[in-house]
């Protein structure tokens, strides 16, 4: 993964403060506690309808490498990348697996 503290195991859970909007295949984050506002595109869109079932890092790389055009390492940088934004955005937390 891009960034060290994100691995396959890890979960990520969608703020509490923060609503969502699918507006025609993308969306709109906004965390009302924040103000934050965050634009996804349709993969980025499809990655939070997967953070809501609740899937591991991992999970969510298998899905769209099976879905999509691209291979499990450049899929998984990008998605830390995605992740890492959104966490810093406060719109999402990081949950580790335990050691």
């Amino acid at each position: 993964m891009a960034n060290a503290d994100i691995d396959r195991e890890t979960r990520v859970r969608i703020a509490e403060d923060v609503v969502f909007r699918d507006l025609a295949g993308e969306a709109v984050l906004l965390n009302l506690k924040t103000g934050v506002y965050f634009g996804l595109d349709p993969v980025g869109t499809r990655v939070w309808h997967l953070i809501g079932e609740g899937r591991s890092v991992g999970e969510i790389v298998d899905a769209l490498v099976a879905e999509y055009d691209v291979s499990a390492p450049r899929c998984a940088a990008d998605l830390a990348d995605l992740l890492v934004a959104l966490r810093d955005g406060d719109l999402v937390r990081v949950v580790h697996a335990p050691a």
